[in-house]
C-alpha cells in the first residue's frame, strides 16, 4: 500500500497535536507538521507534541508559498533547533539550504534526515530545467522534492518523467493545480516514498484528503 502523509496546518499547538492523533487515527502513515502557521514562539513547542518519528516538519518561508511570521534569520534558527529534534524528514527549502552555509553543514555534520524542497507556484518549467534544480538538490540531501503547478497534462507528464533519472534518491515529484491531482496519486507507483494528502481541508491547490487518496489506492490495488 501507498505511504501517506497528511499535511497538518494549525494556529496552536493543541490543535495539531489533536489533528495530529486524529490523522494517524484515520490510517496516516506519517504526517507533515506545517509548523509555519503557528507563531514563532509556538515552533520548537509543537513540534514536542507530536510524534517526531513520523513527522516531517516543515517551516515554509513565504518566498516558498509559506506563512512564517518572523525574520528569515529567526526561521534559520528555529530549522536547527527543529533538527535538533531529530524528526523523520526536516524539509528545508533549496534556497534556504544555498543560502545558509551554516544551517547545511549543521544537517549534514549531525546527520539530521533532510528533505530538500523546492517548488514553483505559476507553472511547470521545462524538463531540462527541473533536472537541473535536481542535481543541485544531491548535494544537500537523497530526500528530495520537486513540487510545480501543471496548467496541463503534459506538464503531468513531463513531471512524472523526471523519476527516471533521479537515481539513488528519494524523490518525491508532483504537481499542485486541477491538471496535477494525478501526479499526487501517481507519485508512488512511480518511485516517491510517500504522497501527501489533506486530512479534511486541502493545504495546496489540488491536494486530495487520506479518506480519498486511501480509495483511490484501493481500488487501484483491487483491479
Amino acid at each position: 500500500m501507498a505511504k501517506i502523509c497528511v499535511s497538518l496546518a494549525e494556529a496552536s499547538t493543541a490543535d495539531l497535536a489533536a489533528q495530529a492523533k486524529r490523522a494517524f487515527d484515520l490510517g496516516a502513515d506519517f504526517i507533515e507538521a506545517r509548523l509555519d502557521f503557528l507563531a514563532p514562539a509556538e515552533v520548537v513547542k509543537a513540534a514536542d507534541a507530536i510524534d517526531k518519528d513520523r513527522s516531517v516538519f516543515t517551516l515554509r518561508s513565504k518566498s516558498q508559498g509559506g506563512r512564517f511570521s518572523g525574520t528569515e534569520e529567526e526561521r534559520v534558527r528555529l530549522l536547527r533547533k527543529l533538527a535538533e529534534k531529530k524528526p523523520m524528514l526536516l524539509d528545508v527549502e533549496l534556497e534556504t539550504l544555498q543560502a545558509n552555509d551554516n544551517l547545511a553543514d549543521y544537517l549534514e555534520l549531525a546527520s539530521i534526515p533532510t528533505l530538500a524542497s523546492w517548488h514553483d507556484f505559476n507553472s511547470t518549467p521545462p524538463t531540462e530545467d527541473i533536472a537541473k534544480v535536481i542535481t543541485e538538490m544531491r548535494v544537500y540531501s537523497n530526500y528530495v522534492k520537486i513540487v510545480t503547478t501543471a496548467k496541463t497534462v503534459d506538464d503531468a507528464a513531463r513531471l512524472m518523467s523526471l523519476y527516471r533519472n533521479a537515481h539513488g534518491l528519494y524523490p518525491i515529484i508532483f504537481a499542485m493545480g486541477e491538471a496535477g491531482v494525478l501526479t499526487r496519486v501517481l507519485c508512488t507507483l512511480y518511485g516517491a516514498p510517500y504522497t501527501y494528502a489533506a486530512l479534511e481541508k486541502a493545504v495546496a491547490p489540488g491536494q486530495l484528503t487520506l479518506t480519498q487518496m486511501h480509495e483511490l489506492y484501493e481500488g487501484l490495488r483491487s483491479r
